[in-house]
């Protein structure tokens, strides 16, 4: 049912076998670790280390290293000292190796390690980088709710651990574009400045990384990677590698940035939509591109990563939703305010993510291009507190009526010479905006199910414009209205147009 072309794998008929390893740990005079590894006819490919599951190389040979050769041992590789080892405390050390062809890998050698040092019993902290964005690079891909909802989230995530950890031991990072401060933007350089801040975490602290706005996936073979436009983006076209170094950040630049952060617990959430717009395809259903998952799954086995993703798979389905908000974050704050707290007051990370994944197919009912979301990783720990005096303060949005993309025209001229139609879908999208406080929630597209579309027709007599409004949902008509407005104040007549809209669609 995958409409996926198969991907073109070779034939595994002559296995060629990783090579053998051996670990020896660091001594008391030597803080590095040694690997051996011999030759068993594969040939020795990169070798990868590991210190409590997040990746510290990804290929800890020379480069000019013979990859035929009969064997290799490798003594550079720090470990006593490591950012990411606990002192006094055991550490687990992970080796793995590929053959020369890089398409076969050894499970794994364990090792554990007892570091040096004496345990400090320190309280954990939490160190998060919220990101959302909206306004984009000129207006063709400018979404409505990615960056409230990133600060939607940011707030409920600062009371829950605020409550946990302590207000001191918060420190939350939001980037979003309706900052004033340019400081604050998220564009390119201000986030990876943003992770660089946060080398003083420690590996006992949490991170958690949220992304909301547009994600592109390459979907090839040989550039397997998958794409967070930043501020900058005008397009989700990424094919010039200079625009895509430029504005976005990509998946392994991502985990790059995150492995130079000590914090061993950690959460990447992305509820991201797809650049393009399919507002003739909008009920076909949608699921995540192979390439997306793999990239994922490589992501989650270098650094040991939570994941969550997988919400819209295009801007019209992300926004064609009820509540004014991205169906993942807003599945995700149900689940903060109440519905998925362990023991009835802690977030813990596994729990949400499990009923987020639950709760959006739900939400989405007719909306064909949400996605499946999915989880990647399965460590369980919690993440805030939440008591009852705290939940007031996570608002939640209550269902929406839907208006779809709207028609008028004059009477008698057959054409919308007054731009009627553009002012008023402006108006309705701007009111989309407001999230809980929004009346109606605007469909760009001609064709949703369960919408209401508005069509009108107006006459201009001297200088008064009358406007006969039909409501229709279905092709029932559901209400109708007239109102009338001076030519000269174009703007005020939308106003009462969309004023008469919310008393049909409240049934007042």
């Amino acid at each position: 049912y995958n409409p996926e072309p198969v991907r073109d794998v070779k034939g595994f008929n002559n296995i060629k076998m990783f090579p053998e390893i051996d670990v020896q740990p660091p001594s008391e005079n030597n803080s590095k670790l040694t690997i051996n590894l011999k030759n068993r006819g594969g040939g020795i490919g990169k070798v990868v280390v590991l210190i409590n599951g997040k990746e510290i190389t990804g290929d800890a040979r020379e480069p000019s290293f013979d990859p035929n050769a009969e064997s290799l041992t490798i003594d550079n590789i720090e470990i006593k000292n490591h950012l990411y080892i606990k002192p006094g405390k055991e550490n687990v050390i992970t080796v793995k190796a590929f053959n020369s062809e890089g398409n076969l890998s050894s499970r794994g050698v364990d090792l554990i390690y007892e570091a040096p040092g004496i345990s400090e019993e320190q309280s954990a902290e939490l160190w998060a980088i919220v990101i959302g964005i909206s306004d984009y690079e000129g207006d063709k891909i400018d979404l409505k709710y990615a960056s409230k909802d990133a600060e939607d989230f940011s707030n409920a995530l600062r009371i829950g651990s605020e409550r946990l950890f302590g207000e001191e031991r918060t420190h939350i990072k939001l980037l979003t574009t309706t900052q004033s401060d340019n400081t604050e933007l998220p564009t390119k350089e201000n986030i990876v400045k943003a992770f660089e801040m946060l080398n003083s975490a420690k590996p006992e602290d949490i991170l958690i990384v949220y992304l909301s706005g547009h994600g592109v996936s390459t979907g090839s073979d040989d550039n397997e990677d998958y794409y967070y436009l930043t501020r900058e983006a005008r397009t989700g076209d990424l094919k010039d590698p200079v625009i895509r170094k430029m504005t976005s950040v990509s998946i392994n630049e991502l985990t790059e940035l995150i492995k130079k952060i000590p914090a061993l617990k950690q959460v990447l959430i992305l509820d991201v939509c797809g650049s393009g717009r399919l507002v003739d395809k909008l009920t076909e259903k949608k699921d995540i591109p192979s390439s997306q998952i793999r990239a994922f799954e490589r992501m989650k086995d270098r650094i040991g990563l939570n994941i969550l993703t997988g919400c819209a798979a295009d801007a019209v389905s992300y926004e064609a939703t009820r509540f004014a908000q991205g169906l993942l974050t807003y599945s995700i704050l149900m689940g903060i305010k109440g519905a998925a707290l362990r023991e009835g007051e802690y977030i813990d990370v596994q729990k949400l993510f499990q009923y987020s994944a639950d709760q959006v197919p739900k939400l989405a009912e007719d909306i064909g291009g949400i996605q499946q979301p999915r989880i990647f990783g399965g460590e369980s720990f919690d993440i805030g507190r939440i008591l009852s005096e705290d939940k007031v303060n996570i608002p939640l949005s209550s269902a929406k009526p839907l208006i779809l993309q709207t028609r008028f025209q004059d009477a008698n001229k057959f054409i919308d010479h007054l731009g009627l139609e553009k002012k008023v879908n402006d108006l309705f999208r701007e009111v989309s905006t407001k999230g809980k406080d929004a009346s109606v929630v605007f469909v760009d597209a001609g064709e949703f199910p369960d919408a209401y579309l508005l069509v009108g027709q107006y006459k201009i007599e001297d200088n008064t414009v009358n406007v006969n409004v039909k409501l229709f949902k279905q092709g029932n008509e559901e209400g109708s209205f007239t109102v009338e407005g001076d030519i000269s104040d174009i703007n005020g007549l939308v106003k009462t147009i969309l004023i008469n809209t919310e008393k049909v669609v409240e049934g007042k």
